[in-house]
C-alpha cells in the first residue's frame, strides 16, 4: 500500500528552528544542506514506515510512535512519526539530546 506523507505544522516549525540554529552556529550553507537533507530523508519514510524502530517514548502514547534518524551525520536528529491508516504523519523533528516527548510535543 502506498502511504501518503503528512508533515505536521509542528514538524515544519522544528525544521525551520533547527535550520536557523545551524545558520547561526555553523553556516548558512550548512543550514540549507541540513534542511534539504531532512526533507529528502523524511520523504522516504512512507515506503518502509513500519520497518523503523519504535521511539523510546512509545509506551507513553496510545498510538505507535516510530523514529528515523535524519539530518547530516549520524543520529543528531530524529523524525518522530506515526502511521494512521494510509497516511504517515511526521509529528516532530527532535535533536537526539532533547528530553523525551510529552503529549504537548506532538499535539
Amino acid at each position: 500500500m502506498k502511504r501518503q506523507l503528512v508533515i505536521t505544522e509542528r514538524a515544519h516549525q522544528d525544521i525551520e528552528r533547527n535550520a536557523v540554529w545551524w545558520a547561526r552556529n555553523h553556516s548558512l550553507t550548512q543550514a540549507i544542506d541540513w534542511q534539504d537533507a531532512v526533507y529528502r530523508q523524511i520523504e522516504n519514510i512512507p515506503e518502509l514506515s513500519e520497518s523503523y524502530p519504535l521511539a523510546p517514548e512509545n509506551s507513553k502514547f496510545d498510538e505507535d510512535l516510530r523514529q528515523k534518524n535524519v539530518g547530516l551525520g549520524i543520529g543528531g536528529y530524529r523524525a518522530v512519526f506515526t502511521v494512521r491508516g494510509d497516511e504517515v504523519h511526521i509529528l516532530t523533528i527532535r535533536r537526539g539530546a532533547q528530553q523525551e516527548l510529552s503529549d504537548q510535543d506532538i499535539s
